[in-house]
Parts: C-alpha cells; structure tokens; sequence
C-alpha cells in the first residue's frame, strides 16, 4: 500500500472541505453538526455499514464461477483492504480496481486476471444500481407529487442518457465480443514487438499477455452465462444503493429536516458523479454536489445542506475508509498468510 501517497491526497481532501465548509460559513455549518441528534446518527451510520457489507457480498457473488477464489476471512481481509484502497487514493475508482484484483488474487489460489475482470463487473452493476434508485426516486416524485422536479429533470436527464449509452456501448462491445477480439488483436501486436527487442527476459514474456486478456473475458462469460448470478447481482447492487442513500436520509432527520425519501434516492446517486474529481473518494466534488442539490430540490439552506452533506460523507466514506484502514494496516503489518483461511 503507498501509504505516503494516501495520506498525501487524504490531507488535501480534508483542505478543500474545510475551504468548501469556510465558504458556506464556518460557525453555521459546524453548529448544525454539534447540533445532530446522536439516535438519526447512529441509524446513518448502521445503514451506511450495511452498505459497505452489501458492496462486499456482491463481488463475493460474482466470484462464483471463479476456481480458487478467496473466500472467508481472506475475501475479508483482501476486499476492506481494496477498498481502502480504492477510498484513500487520488483516483481511487480507477486505481482501485486492480489493487482490490491484485489482493483478491495475492490471497487465493486464482488469477488476478480473473479477479480484474469479478471487480470490473462489480463496478459496473454498481452504476446500474445507482441508476435505477434514481429513476425510482424520480418516478415516487411523479406519482406522489411530493417535492419538485424541475431543478433535478435535467441532471436526471442526463444521468439516464448516460446510462443508456454507457449500457448500449457496454452490450454491443462485450456480448459481440468486439473487445476481446480488439485487446487480444493489440496484445499480440505488443508481445510480437516486444518478442523483436534484444532482451532475453522481455521475449520469454511472449503470450502471457494475450493469456491474460483471455482470461479476462473468460471470467467475464463465465458470470454473463449464469442467469442466478446475474439476477442476483443486479439485486444485491440495487439494495446496496439504497442503503447508500438512506444515510443521508438519517443525516438530514439528525438535523431536524423533512426530506422526502425519494428526493435522497434522486440526490445521492446524483451526488455521486460529483466524484470525477482526482481527490480520494471524490472529496470535495460530492459534498458540493450534494449541497448543491439539497438546496435546489429541496429548499434547505445552505448551511443545513453543507451540513448534512457533511454527516452523510462521515457515516459512509469516512466511516468506511477508516475500516477499510484498519485491515489494511493490520494485513501489513502481520501478511496475508495470517487471514488466507
């Protein structure tokens, strides 16, 4: 783990919120924090965890059809590690993949290309759960009339148009195999030009990376073949989103705010594209975002909003990276040999 690199980006992240909290108002903010109620907490806290243990259960499902695969203690131990990770990095949703990979593969007996390909997946069903709780937030908005719609309809919009590009792409590169068939095409390319140069250690390297890219897509039909997995996973993505939104609901109950339930299911996914920026875990962009949208949809001040962003941000993320670092620390410190059970 580059544990300098993470405390570097870490230490940023906490400047530009606290220069996003200054901004709103510092006293304002942070009294509306001392003044949450500890109950509405606790239940945002116990939510977000559940969220956490759902995230886990669902590349656990997608394991499945992988031979050697870490399971028990070692998943554990490999997957919180990876996430932290994932958390902690700048970049982290990108760079977190192949690390929750490599330590998922580090602590079994199977491939990382395997594993690659289970996280990969993991995070795409991940987007199409965030896309579904948002339509459901949407459509409970139109039925109910409860909340308005108009400053959300053209993120939402754009959130939906995304997805169905994004899904459309997905289907025609991966189930007509156009993917394989182009990665495989450049890894020989690259192992043939790399087979040419005058070092005897590079040419003995010649088809492992076709053998590794095949595998990939191997595991990757491996999980589209099975039907139980599928439907399983899309569900387990699907409930692990709701308990990714409800913790804001909880935050906002903790700040004596009257949020209807379908406007957190619309702004927390939302919220969640605000963490494109190249801080760990998105900080600073979803906190924005997410006051942003509170004060627009919903009406609440800015300073309740900066607040509840807050709390929602340290029941879920903050909660979560500190759990995720305290395995990590201990798999350093003590190897893997001691959780591979």
């Amino acid at each position: 783990m580059h544990w300098r690199r993470a405390a570097g980006g870490l230490t940023v992240a906490v400047v530009v919120i606290g220069l996003f909290i200054y901004g709103v108002g510092w006293d304002a903010v942070l009294d509306n924090v001392r003044a949450a109620h500890p109950a509405a907490l606790t239940a945002a806290l116990l939510t977000g965890l559940g969220m956490l243990a759902l995230r886990g259960l669902l590349v656990n499902q997608l394991l499945t059809p992988v031979e050697g695969a870490a399971r028990g203690t070692a998943f554990a131990t490999a997957y919180l590690s990876g996430y932290f990770a994932r958390s902690a990095l700048p970049w982290g949703r990108s760079t977190g993949t192949p690390v929750t990979a490599y330590l998922l593969a580090n602590n079994s007996d199977s491939e990382f290309e395997d594993n690659l390909a289970v996280v990969a997946a993991a995070e795409g069903f991940n987007v199409i759960g965030s896309l579904v709780i948002a339509g459901l937030g949407a459509a409970i908005f139109v039925l109910t009339g409860d909340g308005s719609l108009d400053s959300i309809g053209a993120s939402l919009a754009v959130l939906g148009g995304g997805g169905l590009l994004t899904a459309s792409v997905v289907v025609i590169v991966f189930h007509r195999g156009v993917a394989r068939q182009v990665s495989l095409e450049l890894a020989g390319h690259a192992e043939t030009l790399v087979g040419k140069l005058p070092f005897s250690r590079l040419t003995q390297l010649e088809g492992a990376l076709t053998s590794r890219i095949d595998g990939f897509f191997g595991t990757l039909e491996a999980i589209q073949a099975s039907p139980r997995t599928l439907v399983a996973a899309f569900g387990i993505a699907v409930v692990s989103w709701v308990f990714n939104a409800v913790p804001l609901y909880f935050g906002l109950v903790a700040l004596g705010v009257d949020v209807p339930l379908a406007l957190v299911f619309v702004c927390a996914p939302l919220a969640s594209f605000g963490g494109v920026v190249p801080l760990p875990g998105g900080s600073g962009g979803i906190e924005v975002v997410l006051a942003s949208l509170l004060v627009a949809t919903a009406g609440v001040p800015a300073d309740v909003a900066t607040a509840g962003a807050i709390l929602y941000r340290l029941t879920t993320y903050w909660a979560h990276l500190a759990i995720g670092g305290i395995v990590a620390l201990a798999v350093s410190l003590l190897g893997t040999q001691r959780f591979q059970r």
